[in-house]
């Protein structure tokens, strides 16, 4: 193992032994000893950040610091939550991103007091930079959803309204299932799995503690690897059980506004594609944005986003198709799908790559050009507007989607995601460029689209154009315009399965 002050070998051999580092540590669950590997994987991607600067080994580290400072309570978890703050802060170079992970560490349940002493200190020393109170708020609701905090009221009384399930939403297919509960409040909740009382397999549930089932046991068939789920009322809330035809991988969530709890289970781990020859790209999910009651953006002249994004998918899916691939769209049609839908259908499909195809839209007109995103936590604003409109949140719901997703772990998948974005940014320039001259290149960029969240594939958002620009409203209404970024997409496809 790297003494702290050795020379760094290679990057390729710093990521290696850091991942397998970050793998024991996933191994051990809980415990100082999993913060301690933790710790150690992340203080090697960041010294190979600060060598590299590639901003995807900051990004890395500051998840693994995350993940360290999850049980506050234990040995070395202050340290790994203040390393992990001031790299977030100098990585956004923004104060107020080291306050907001400062701040989320000092208002966990069971922080000694001289680590909060600590932490409140650093926070003193950044007060100028103390974010604005929704997005401290938003940090709270976070946490409680995690079962980490317990929220009072402003006159320092616990709030007595008991969070009720509204709505339990489900679907499957041949490789995996997704669940959503929506509750009328957040609620603190907790996953496990145990044999499975037919002995055909295993169960896997989340307890939510003090929370209404709204109604008597319930289940309902289901088909793929998930055979029945049952929600049903408990001594301490409620019960969301999930019965297994044969092993599976749960991935348990929460996303805000409403406020949602999220149960994936899979047949497989997401895998590591490694090397640097030809990619397996044998299905291909394509998702043509907003649909139905939600028209998404709509132009100065009338066009709708929903209209623009369905015609690109049925020039894209064809072309696909005939390269070999096996395609499925989200929507064939003018229809309302939930966002949590469009990526349990990509799971279910057992997808290779998930590609969301939007039209941008800004409160300035004159704003244009063509930018693909990925998922990650950002601090760039527009960025931010941009998710919480596609998201239909709020920016401050947006900013606390980073800390949901600090365990999930999505580092090779993000390296894959971010090339594929790369490529079709490149792709629909070199599309576009002969023709449309003013195309503006506006990159690739991260963001907190919770269309993305849970996709156990690489997965991009593309926005195609600003809808809301006259000029480029009008070429998204044009079958030439709307075909050359179908070319583009089918050439990005095509460009990361031969590896490039």
């Amino acid at each position: 193992m790297l003494a702290p002050d050795a020379i760094l070998p290679d990057r390729p051999t710093v990521l290696t032994r850091a991942q397998a580092i970050a793998a024991r540590a996933t191994r051990e669950g809980a415990g100082a000893r999993a913060v301690s590997l933790d710790v150690l994987a992340a203080s090697l991607l960041e010294r190979v950040w600060r060598v590299e600067r590639k901003e995807q080994d900051a990004k890395e580290a500051i998840d693994l610091y995350r993940a360290a400072s999850k049980d506050m309570s234990l040995p070395g978890v202050c340290d790994a939550a203040i390393a992990g703050a001031n790299l977030s802060g100098e990585l956004a170079r923004d104060a107020s991103t080291t306050y907001a992970e400062l701040y989320r560490g000092s208002h966990k349940n069971g922080v000694p007091a001289p680590c909060k002493a600590r932490l409140e200190a650093e926070m003193s020393f950044l007060s100028a930079f103390r974010p604005p109170p929704q997005v401290l708020d938003a940090i709270d609701r976070g946490l409680e959803g995690e079962g980490a905090i317990e929220r009072a009221s402003d006159a320092g009384l616990r709030v007595s309204v008991v969070p009720k399930v509204t709505n339990v939403e489900q679907w499957s297919g041949p490789e995996g299932a997704r669940v959503v509960v929506t509750l009328d409040g957040p609620a603190r909740y907790q996953a496990g799995d145990e044999p499975s009382a037919q002995g055909k397999g295993a169960r896997t549930y989340v307890e939510l503690f003090g929370v209404d089932a709204n109604g008597p046991a319930r289940s309902s068939p289901m088909t793929g690897l998930v055979s029945q789920l049952k929600v049903e009322p408990t001594s301490t809330g409620a019960r969301i059980a999930l019965d297994l035809t044969g092993p599976g991988y749960r991935k348990v969530f929460h996303l805000l506004e409403p406020y949602r709890v999220i149960i994936d289970v899979a047949k497989n781990i997401p895998g590591q594609q490694k090397g640097t020859g030809k990619r397996t790209v044998a299905r291909v999910v394509v998702d043509p944005g907003h649909g139905g009651n939600d028209p998404g953006a709509i132009g100065p002249t009338g066009a709708k986003e929903k209209d623009v994004t369905l015609d690109i998918a049925h020039k894209v899916a064809p072309a696909l198709s005939r390269l070999g691939m096996a395609v499925t769209l989200t929507r064939d049609d003018d229809r309302y799908i939930t966002l949590e839908e469009r990526t349990a259908r990509a799971n279910g499909f057992g997808a290779d790559l998930f590609i969301s195809i939007h039209c941008n839209a800004a409160e300035k007109p004159a704003r244009h050009g063509v930018e693909t995103y990925v998922l990650d936590t950002t601090q760039d604003q527009i960025a931010g507007r941009v998710a919480a409109r596609e998201n239909a949140t709020s920016q401050a719901a947006n900013l606390e989607l980073g800390g949901i997703l600090a365990n999930m772990r999505l580092a090779d998948q993000a390296q894959r995601s971010n090339r594929m974005a790369e490529l079709l940014q490149k792709s629909a320039l070199a599309s576009l460029a002969n023709d449309y001259k003013d195309v503006t290149d506006g990159g690739v960029h991260p963001a907190g689209f919770y269309v993305l969240v849970g996709a156990r594939m690489p997965a991009v958002l593309f926005e195609t154009s600003y809808i809301s620009n006259p000029e480029e409203e009008k070429r998204l209404t044009s079958d030439d315009y709307k075909g050359r970024l179908a070319d583009a997409i089918v050439n990005a496809v095509k460009a990361y399965r031969e590896g490039r």
